[in-house]
């Protein structure tokens, strides 16, 4: 079994090779922040599962994203206010969690309620933070077929012109969009699935459901049926 890391949930669907910004400042992710860049600058990222808590805390569902901290900075060089920017490595399945080492307070109001030292008196030094023995899943080496890949541009284009009338903006080129995105017209792979669904603005069920995707296929029915 693999060793735990750090589990970071929060409604956040992140895909391989993709990057996105954070702000840490409760308590228990910072205490989970000093762990990281004191080590190996991982930690793995899931959506809030919304039925289950262990010890008031929500915990993250089964599938989530392995990512590398790329940049911290603290923004009030105060210790209790920082922004990262993560990048998703690969995709996980967890096996075991491990519940943080106190209960959720009655009155939880971060980043100043209860106070990091207070919280860390309680926990005894230990995790405040969820971890898990995970397995690391496949990666997606399928191609794409160009007609799907044809058609979802073509839906894509239609959802961007749409949003762009009701903002009241003309959109005109199509083509140099796509390109500036780094998606090809002539071909696509799993990782430009992925990027094309970051870009359609889907329900955090439908992100989730193309992170736990384990084919090209699958991927693709989900985007037909959803944008």
């Amino acid at each position: 079994m693999s060793e735990p890391i750090p589990i970071f949930p929060i409604d956040v669907v992140l895909y391989p090779n993709q990057n996105v910004p954070l702000k840490i400042f409760e308590p228990r992710y910072r205490q989970m922040l000093d762990d990281c860049m004191s080590s190996n600058r991982v930690f793995g990222i899931n959506i809030l599962d919304g039925q289950k808590t262990e010890g008031g805390w929500a915990c993250p569902v089964k599938t989530g994203t392995l990512v590398y901290i790329v940049k911290c900075e603290d923004l009030d060089l105060t210790g209790s206010n920082y922004y990262i920017e993560i990048l998703g490595k690969k995709r996980f399945s967890i096996d075991r969690l491990i519940s943080p080492s106190i209960e959720k307070p009655v009155e939880y109001f971060p980043p100043d309620m209860p106070s990091m030292k207070t919280m860390m008196q309680k926990s005894s030094g230990e995790a405040l933070y969820f971890q898990a023995n995970v397995t690391y899943l496949d990666e997606i080496q399928d191609d794409v077929n160009l007609k799907d890949w044809n058609f979802m541009l073509g839906k894509l284009e239609l959802r961007i012109i749409e949003i762009a009338s009701n903002m009241g903006i003309e959109f005109e080129n199509f083509t140099d969009f796509v390109v500036s995105s780094g998606l090809k017209l002539e071909s696509a792979n799993v990782q430009d699935l992925y990027t094309l669904t970051s870009m359609c603005s889907l329900s955090l069920e439908n992100q989730q459901s193309v992170l736990e995707a384990n084919s090209a296929n699958e991927i693709i029915q989900i985007l037909q049926k959803e944008i």
